[in-house]
């Protein structure tokens, strides 16, 4: 074999064992993002979330939003042929099935900034597998959408009882209670989904025989 022969050899094996590596890597690396955060001058913002995979080849075709204490959904944004609809805190997309796509919901958000709010989401797909997006660390394998709340896109933040504006804390000093609130609202997502007949199933795939 002559040296450029090997080279060949050698250069293809190399990028096959590179190729196999993202595939992979890729279901893990890939989540389902709050990608956008837009004031919309009236106190409310325009959230947006993007999923860039779906279930190894079968597509999407639910979202299900859980929305942390203090947001409140006045509208929804929804790709064509899917619709959007609020029941309590949850928020379903529903529709044909897609391999990716962005959905969007108007919101009114509460809070400081600073405050990092979690929107635990479970990825439907037509084959009947799922992916649970609901950790609360970000650097697990299915995190939870998370947006880091700015001035821009919050809502006048409620004064705490028998306090005024002059006694009240800081607008940079909030952020302790969204762990709590995050944590409540991934309590009752859970119950929620298992009352509706899923159970969650975290760091996996879901797969129906």
């Amino acid at each position: 074999m002559s040296t450029v022969q090997w080279l060949r050899t050698v250069g293809a094996a190399v990028a096959g064992v590179l190729a196999c590596l993202v595939v992979g890597a890729g279901p893990a690396a890939a989540h389902v993002e709050v990608t956008g955060a837009q004031p919309n001058g009236d106190g409310s913002a325009t959230l947006t979330f993007a999923f860039d995979h779906s279930c190894d080849g079968s597509p999407t075709t639910e979202l299900v939003v859980a929305l942390p204490e203090g947001v409140t959904v006045t509208d929804t944004v929804a790709p064509s042929g899917w619709s959007g609809s609020v029941t309590g805190n949850r928020v379903t997309f529903a529709g044909p099935g897609l391999e990716t796509a962005e959905v969007g919901v108007t919101a009114r958000l509460v809070g400081r900034p600073g405050d990092t709010l979690q929107f635990p989401v479970l990825q439907r797909c037509a084959d009947g597998g799922s992916y649970d997006w609901i950790d609360l660390t970000a650097d697990s394998d299915h995190p939870a959408p998370r947006l880091v709340a700015t001035a821009a896109v919050l809502a006048a933040p409620p004064e705490p009882e028998g306090v005024s504006a002059a006694d009240g804390a800081s607008p940079g000093q909030g952020g302790g209670a969204s762990l709590g609130q995050a944590l409540s609202v991934l309590a009752g997502f859970v119950v929620l989904a298992a009352g509706g007949g899923f159970v969650l199933t975290r760091h996996r795939l879901r797969r129906t025989p």
